[in-house]
């Protein structure tokens, strides 16, 4: 074979190659998480499609990349940009979530905050990916990717609360963990964005966004009780929209408050003695 023909055949074999193989730069940083791949990207990647073995994210078109960084304890992958100039922190998360959508993930609640702050859950399969945007002082933003799926999900307050009370950020299978004299488990009715959690004055208390009402929060929380071994021994009505419940097992006893608002779109549940 003559040189000419060499030349035609490589051509050849290029063409045949699919797009995202040819366009795909290397990741500026990659892993895998559980068993999810990841990389992160300088800029602008659209050429997106669910079966991809790695997820790909990356900053918007004409983004300058300032710095990426991944915390293996939060599992949550950084990447820090300067955004055009049309671009806000609004704009940001769209992109950020039109990209995970593009490789099947669907959105499963989206809020914009204030102080220039964003954030997003979204879920395919078994796997979910929550995505916060925060713009600083000089207009740099951050867009914080966690990856919240794995064997149980992230545990909260696992510094503040005690051992036995086992806060989790998305609900768990009480079937598949281990049960053990003692220990409660207290988690959002759903995968939710987690607003806030605290531990205070032996009061566990989560407030997370969702469009849940008092029944829907009482239709998880008595039979999730329940299922622990709790008996409900009494309730105190405080209005359409909170409730508090007393209950007890063995010779313990709780305090469960619920709390629904149609307002601010956030609920709140509380657990203590």
């Amino acid at each position: 074979m003559n040189q000419k023909s060499l030349v035609l055949a490589a051509l050849l074999v290029c063409a045949t190659l699919p797009a995202a193989a040819q366009t795909t730069p290397a990741p500026l940083l990659s892993g895998t998480t559980g068993t999810l791949s990841w990389g992160l990207y300088a800029g602008g990647l659209t050429d997106l499609q669910t079966g991809d073995n790695r997820l790909r994210l990356s900053a918007p078109e004409q983004a300058k990349v300032l710095g990426t960084r991944y915390d293996a304890g939060t599992r949550t992958a950084l990447i820090t940009y300067r955004p055009p100039p049309a671009l806000d922190v609004r704009g940001a998360l769209d992109f950020a979530a039109a990209q995970l959508q593009r490789q099947g993930f669907e959105l499963t609640f989206r809020v914009y905050l204030e102080g220039a702050r964003a954030r997003a859950l979204l879920r395919r399969t078994d796997r979910l990916v929550e995505v916060q945007m925060i713009q600083g002082a000089s207009g740099t933003i951050q867009a914080l990717y966690q990856f919240r799926s794995g064997d149980l999900p992230l545990r909260l307050l696992a510094g503040e609360a005690p051992d036995n009370l086992r806060v989790y950020a998305d609900p768990i299978d009480l079937k598949t963990v281990q049960i053990v004299p003692g220990r409660i488990f207290l988690t959002p009715p759903g995968n939710v964005l987690i607003d806030s959690a605290s531990y205070h004055d032996r009061r566990a208390s989560l407030l997370f966004y969702g469009n849940y009402t008092l029944k829907d929060l009482e239709d998880f929380y008595l039979p999730f009780f329940k299922s622990q071994g709790f008996v409900e021994t009494s309730d105190r009505d405080s209005g359409e929209r909170s409730r508090t419940y007393q209950l007890a097992r063995s010779s313990e006893t709780y305090s469960l408050t619920l709390n629904a608002s149609d307002a601010t779109s956030r609920s709140r549940v509380t657990l203590g003695p």
